[in-house]
């Protein structure tokens, strides 16, 4: 059985974590959004799960409770749009060589 050859190993970690480097530059310029209550919040977020902006329609700033209920929601679906987007990127990216479960993981997803 013959050995790996460590300078082979060590050049696919090398290549592996400038992949991870790109991969982070993109998920940092992929925008996504999520909105509730039919738009009356809307929440835009980037690909490593930053929220970005957040509008909330002024006629409804009366309503506390309803405010909140709806940021939530809509911060839950643009994040939930950006985590699905990243994976894909990642994917695209890495091409097999990165599991994208272990990136999402680093971000703190």
């Amino acid at each position: 059985m013959a050995m790996p050859n460590l300078g082979d190993m060590m050049k696919q970690i090398q290549q592996a974590g400038e992949k991870m480097q790109d991969v982070q530059k993109q998920l940092e310029k992929l925008v996504t959004s999520g909105e509730a209550g039919g738009g009356m919040v809307k929440v835009t977020v980037n690909g490593k799960q930053r929220v970005l902006s957040l509008w909330i329609d002024p006629e409804i700033m009366d309503d506390a409770e309803m405010v909140q209920d709806l940021v939530l929601a809509a911060v839950n679906s643009a994040l939930e749009a950006s985590g699905r987007m990243a994976q894909e990127e990642i994917s695209k990216v890495a091409g097999g060589m990165i599991n994208p479960q272990d990136i999402l993981k680093n971000l703190g997803q």
